[in-house]
């Protein structure tokens, strides 16, 4: 989880903003995926970077996990796992 003081970020009147990948060509696509793993996947290894895991379901409650999912219950990642 990331924490930080909203009132610093009003006060400078900054923004967050966020896009998808969805319009961008495949080329752009391997590109940009190929940067990002040459910058975080050595952060991921030393443990500067971690991932966020709410929740974990066996393969055979998926319908369950997804239920979860489509009511914005997690707080990261929900994973399946095999038994």
């Amino acid at each position: 989880m990331v924490e930080f003081d909203l009132r610093k970020l009003m006060r400078k009147r900054l923004t967050i903003s966020g896009s998808t990948l969805r319009n961008r060509n495949l080329a752009y696509k391997i590109r940009l995926t190929r940067e990002f793993a040459d910058f975080a996947l050595p952060l991921f290894f030393q443990n500067r970077l971690k991932t966020v895991v709410d929740k974990i379901f066996p393969w055979e409650q998926v319908s369950e996990a997804h239920h979860y999912m489509e009511e914005n219950r997690n707080m990261g990642k929900i994973i399946l796992t095999i038994s």
